[in-house]
């Protein structure tokens, strides 16, 4: 019974993971992508961890109790080609989800590019089987590895790599306790693998990746309490969490724009919501690209916007949305699109001794005045 203190941890992971792919499955929204890719990475680890138990229990460096058994080779070599076949799959997905997740577009062309060292992977995870180029098992059921094994880890670690490098191209888009999540996730796997690499017998890659798909789900839930799902700017919860962060200051430092997109019905229903909300995600790419560090951009409504800097200093947001307001009126002329993307705005900072209910209230004042303002001129230029 070696095998089986051997397997020990693959057992429990199975236990751990099981029910987090039910929860998964019952409570993400699998008409979101990145919830699909999800579920896709979670449900493959499981898979993994089960055919490595099996390996091991067909292995006779684990198991001497088989050594010999010619019947169980065929099943020996159909459970590691198809476990070999599957090794680089997580990473992949882990990619792809992180595309979605962040709202960055992978073209359908791009993909099958990248796909391309997974499907050399699997081809030689299936020829495998009977030239040993992978792995081979022995007529007494021992498992060794192939001339070449190293491809195979390779695809891995360069999906890994892939993965990795995306997360930090596009760490503006998320905020630091996501980021930090995400590249746990992928720093757990690469590094326990380096162990089972140099030492076969010690089996950590998808123990680590159960955990990795745990981190992610905890991830996935956190953020998406506080995530606009349409922009994946943060939401009306996180703008309550910023109000409430500045209620708790013992002196209040806080400059707040908020923002009203200008003429979103007349979008909708002259265009559709496609357009509507296609014009949506221009002006919240805008804001995305305009404001960085230092800034917390939101959406809290349907058209309303905010941008929150815990500074009493208005210049760089005031500065921020004049910028913002001249590349909107730039790709209106160049993108031909028949409606405008344009917002109204009030900036105000805090004032010593002024409570932040009454800043709000006076920034929503100054943004409703400029609305009004915008909507007079436009009265009078028409007729």
């Amino acid at each position: 019974m070696t095998y089986l203190s051997t397997i020990h941890v693959d057992i429990l992971m199975c236990l751990a993971l099981l029910p987090a792919i039910v929860v998964a499955v019952i409570k993400l929204d699998k008409s979101i992508a990145a919830h699909r890719h999800l579920v896709s990475v979670m449900v493959c680890v499981f898979v993994l961890l089960v055919l490595e138990a099996c390996s091991v229990a067909l292995d006779t460096n684990f198991n001497g109790a088989i050594r010999d058994d010619a019947q169980l080779v065929p099943f020996g070599k159909l459970v590691n080609s198809i476990g070999f076949l599957l090794v680089p799959v997580p990473a992949f997905l882990t990619w792809t989800f992180l595309h979605h997740w962040t709202g960055v577009r992978l073209a359908a062309s791009s993909a099958l590019l990248w796909a391309l060292p997974l499907a050399c992977n699997a081809g030689l995870a299936i020829f495998s089987y009977n030239a040993g180029l992978l792995f081979s098992i022995a007529p007494d059921n021992t498992y060794s590895r192939g001339p070449w094994f190293p491809l195979s880890p390779a695809v891995f670690y360069g999906y890994q790599a892939l993965a990795a490098g995306f997360l930090i191209r596009q760490r503006n888009r998320l905020r630091r306790e996501e980021t930090a999540l995400f590249a746990l996730a992928l720093a757990l796997p690469a590094a326990t693998a380096a162990i089972q690499l140099q030492y076969f017998t010690f089996l950590t890659i998808w123990s680590s990746w159960a955990i990795s798909c745990i981190i992610l789900l905890v991830a996935v839930f956190i953020n998406s309490s506080e995530r606009d799902e349409l922009t994946k700017l943060a939401n009306r919860t996180a703008y309550r969490n910023a109000i409430a962060k500045a209620r708790r200051m013992r002196e209040l430092k806080m400059c707040v724009a908020l923002l009203d997109m200008d003429g979103l019905k007349s979008i909708n229903d002259r265009y559709g919501h496609a357009a509507g909300d296609m014009a949506l995600l221009a002006l919240a790419e805008g804001l995305r690209e305009t404001f960085g560090e230092g800034f917390s951009v939101m959406r809290f409504g349907g058209d309303e916007f905010a941008v929150v800097q815990f500074d009493n200093d208005p210049g760089a947001l005031y500065e921020g949305l004049c910028t913002l307001e001249s590349r909107l009126a730039e790709q209106d002329a160049a993108s031909g699109r028949p409606y405008r993307v344009a917002f109204s705005y009030g900036l105000a900072c805090s004032r010593d001794g002024e409570s932040v209910d009454a800043l709000l209230k006076r920034c929503d004042t100054l943004m409703y005045d400029r609305k009004r303002q915008k909507h007079l001129k436009a009265v009078a230029t028409s007729a």
